[in-house]
């Protein structure tokens, strides 16, 4: 355990032993500092360290610092960390009912996801499963929709997309999907891409457009399909023995300054993610958008390789829920 890890324990240790007024909310993420997600998070701290009355204080560990997703969920779950924020595809080990999010063109867009995800069928629903393991779920911010960058020119057709050789989250429903349409998709860690990209182990990457942008990876690809396949969240959540901790008018404080930093978070994101697109036009990389046709097969094969194994793992009866929401609020 490195030295930062352990002062913070020992700290925390402290602070639950001896602080009357001061609450401290230790928050840890692997965004860096120029992210909508950080930018947000300052918000969050802001709102509530203005409000002195409320006794909060918060402290935030950006950049991966702390380690990643699985290691900072640990802690938040054993309340050495107090918050966090992660997609919902790298919780599923701890929250098996954020599988039903991975399904592949299920939004239709960033209006359409944000209506889901805030409804109480939907998004608020799924929150709620955080419970029993011990996390308060407090909304759903922005990463957005993925696109899929490539050394292969444009990906219009399903013989270029048999051609693709790309990273996959070390999860088996993303890899059964991505083989369903024949392309190769290897597990690899986030920071791997880039060098890989560069070695010509993977000769393609799906992400957003931001990312593809602030991880330089049009330094190592010559185009960006806009394919828009699978949304992509941070889901904001916080130890929920800490949570329940607080008094009336700190928890009050707390989901209203998530909500507002949440909002902040997902414009960010939004216009970070429409601006980008220029500037990546401007360094080089070619930009063009999948045709129609090409999701339909795609989403018709990638969904039906993964959407029984889906549907078990969220639980059937939530699943139904949150599809027939998505389809309501279309």
């Amino acid at each position: 355990m490195n030295k930062t890890i352990t002062s913070i324990i020992l700290a925390t240790t402290c602070w639950a032993a001896t602080a009357v007024h001061a609450q401290v909310i230790r928050i840890a993420h692997d965004n860096q500092l120029d992210t909508p997600l950080h930018k947000s998070l300052v918000q969050f701290k802001k709102e509530l360290e203005k409000q002195s009355d409320l006794g909060l204080r918060v402290e935030i560990y950006e950049g991966g610092q702390l380690g990643g997703v699985a290691e900072v969920t640990d802690m938040v779950q054993n309340n050495n960390m107090q918050m966090t924020a992660a997609a919902s595809v790298l919780l599923a080990p701890y929250i098996p009912e954020f599988n039903v999010l991975d399904l592949f063109f299920l939004f239709d867009d960033e209006a359409h996801a944000h209506r889901v995800l805030d409804s109480d069928t939907g998004g608020k629903a799924l929150l709620d499963a955080m419970a029993p393991r011990g996390f308060k779920g407090l909304g759903f911010g922005e990463v957005g929709f993925r696109h899929m960058t490539s050394n292969l020119g444009p990906i219009n057709d399903e013989e270029t997309l048999a051609r693709v050789r790309l990273r996959s989250a070390d999860n088996p429903m993303q890899i059964a999907a991505w083989r369903s349409v024949e392309a190769t998709p290897i597990p690899l860690a986030w920071g791997e891409i880039y060098t890989s990209l560069q070695q010509n182990l993977i000769n393609s990457q799906e992400s957003a457009a931001f990312s593809v942008f602030s991880e330089r990876f049009y330094e190592v690809q010559s185009h960006m399909t806009q394919s828009g396949h699978i949304y992509t969240n941070f889901v904001w959540f916080m130890n929920a023995g800490f949570f329940n901790g607080l008094n009336d008018a700190q928890q009050q404080a707390v989901l209203e300054a998530a909500d507002r930093a949440i909002d902040y978070q997902r414009e960010l994101a939004l216009e970070s993610n429409t601006n980008v697109v220029g500037q990546l036009e401007e360094l080089g990389v070619e930009v063009s958008t999948m045709p129609d046709s090409l999701k339909a097969v795609m989403a018709e094969k990638m969904n039906g390789a993964v959407r029984d194994q889906l549907r078990e793992r969220t639980g059937p009866s939530l699943f139904d829920q949150v599809i027939d929401t998505v389809e309501r609020l279309r």
